[in-house]
């Protein structure tokens, strides 16, 4: 008899231990559940914050590249603008003073390097934020935008080699005894007439603000 109310006893004490245990498990389990869900909550928002001040990033810095790139533009216009000019009249026709006053007012003989802000599109690559972008066509346009930025940089780069080239020569010519009435004349009948570089700048000015309007919007 006592050794059966000793088993019913040993029983419940061991029920009420496991039970015991399996009430403090479950408030681990559910804490960790809840740490860890709390963490992939933060986690996430840290990302979208993250992934917000990238984008951030490369709407303002898009636009510091269409403000040089309308400023390029507008120098270009007025070297073709010149070129026009030269082209209508014949060579021994152009007045000397009439040339100096366009010299002067459209700047055609500045030569220059043509700098365009990348900083902000290289730390997004390099951040891994890039994966936290869901919208591809954004992404792939964000690319597009940048990898045209830098072929226009290369062509407006050769444009004002050829230019300096041309410059360098005519000094020599001057320095032979040889000078030259009109700096620069080939150069603007042939290559920037031809050219027209001022296009490649128009067209990518249009691309680069709808890439803006692009970013904009997601933000």
């Amino acid at each position: 008899m006592k050794s059966q109310q000793s088993k019913k006893t040993e029983t419940k004490i061991s029920f009420q231990t496991v039970g015991k245990y399996l009430r403090e498990l479950s408030v681990v389990v559910i804490g960790v559940i809840i740490t860890f869900a709390i963490s992939f909550w933060v986690y996430n928002k840290n990302n979208e914050k993250d992934l917000k001040l990238y984008l951030n990033a490369l709407k303002l810095e898009l636009e510091d590249n269409i403000k040089i790139i309308d400023a390029e533009t507008e120098y270009l216009e007025n070297c073709e603008r010149y070129s026009r000019y030269l082209l209508s009249h014949d060579k021994k026709s152009l007045n000397a003073d009439s040339i100096q006053k366009m010299w002067k007012k459209f700047d055609v003989l500045n030569i220059k390097d043509v700098i365009v802000q990348t900083s902000a599109f290289d730390m997004f690559k390099l951040s891994g934020t890039m994966r936290l972008v869901d919208d591809k066509e954004l992404l792939q346009s964000v690319w597009k935008a940048y990898s045209n930025l830098e072929l226009l940089k290369i062509h407006l780069d050769n444009y004002y080699q050829l230019k300096m080239d041309e410059a360098k020569k005519e000094r020599q010519m001057g320095l032979e005894g040889k000078p030259v009435v009109i700096p620069l004349y080939n150069f603007f009948i042939t290559y920037t007439n031809d050219i027209k570089p001022s296009n490649g700048c128009i067209m990518l000015s249009k691309a680069l603000k709808e890439t803006v309007a692009r970013l904009d919007k997601k933000l």
